[in-house]
């Protein structure tokens, strides 16, 4: 991992989220993954991916969303991520499929707002609030 990749675990309004800067690819997925599973100790009902700084994002980071989307289900915890339009990430997860799988959120307020009121729910510009299933 060079010095421009980087997770970072931050609190905002008491949330974990989690800062994803530079790519999120094979050589740094498992760090990735230690990051996210910090992040869950927190146990604060939800863990938030921000993706908004991440300049690559490949097959090995859907797997690592998808297991770790499973593994706060048991915790009793939910992933939320803000992945705004037109990023490279967003673009992924919609060809991928998921962007009904996870809560996804344009900024990281709408996503805090969200935590703190025990939903997840899309809440993209123009998009209608989806109820999330796990």
């Amino acid at each position: 991992m060079t010095d421009q990749e980087r997770f970072d675990v931050l609190y905002t309004h008491g949330c974990p989220v989690v800062q994803v800067t530079g790519d999120l690819d094979l050589t740094n997925v498992g760090e990735f993954e230690a990051t996210l599973e910090l992040a869950a100790r927190a146990d604060r009902g939800s863990v938030i991916v921000c993706l908004s700084r991440t300049t690559y994002f490949d097959s090995q980071a859907i797997h690592v969303l998808l297991r770790f989307a499973e593994h706060l289900t048991i915790t009793r915890q939910r992933l939320m991520i803000v992945t705004p339009r037109g990023t490279l990430p967003r673009r992924i997860l919609e060809i991928a499929g998921l962007v009904q799988a996870f809560p996804m959120f344009d900024d990281l307020h709408q996503a805090v707002a969200a935590a703190h009121e025990g939903q997840a729910y899309s809440a993209s510009e123009g998009e209608d609030r989806r109820a999330y299933r796990e």
